[in-house]
């Protein structure tokens, strides 16, 4: 089972601290994070722009590392024991979330 654990926000959205997901349901990240936003219909806006991808101020990691440093970005394959961590998305200073999304640059290209 693919284990995922929420942080802050995003644990509140869901109403709990983590879950198991069937490998066979969520091959990559991608897949996983549109079977989170289907589950947990407010993680979407969260998580994922318009076009699928993951939203840049959010910090999510895969076995402890940053997936978007990995060639694949979140198309990275998953494996039965990885550990999927997902926090709210991280804003400083004077700049709020919403002032930091813009369209996501396709992480496919």
């Amino acid at each position: 089972m693919i284990h995922v654990l929420f942080y802050a926000n995003m644990r509140t959205i869901t109403g709990q601290a983590g879950l198991e997901i069937a490998p066979a349901s969520a091959g990559t990240l991608r897949e996983l994070l549109l079977r989170l936003a289907e589950l947990f219909p407010g993680l979407h806006n969260q998580l994922l722009d318009e076009r699928g991808n993951l939203y840049q101020d959010v910090p999510i990691f895969v076995n402890g590392r940053n997936p978007r440093l990995a060639g694949t970005g979140i198309d990275l394959s998953l494996g039965p024991d990885d550990t999927v961590t997902i926090f709210s998305p991280i804003s400083s200073g004077r700049m709020n979330v919403e002032g930091l999304r813009r369209p996501a640059i396709d992480e496919q290209e």
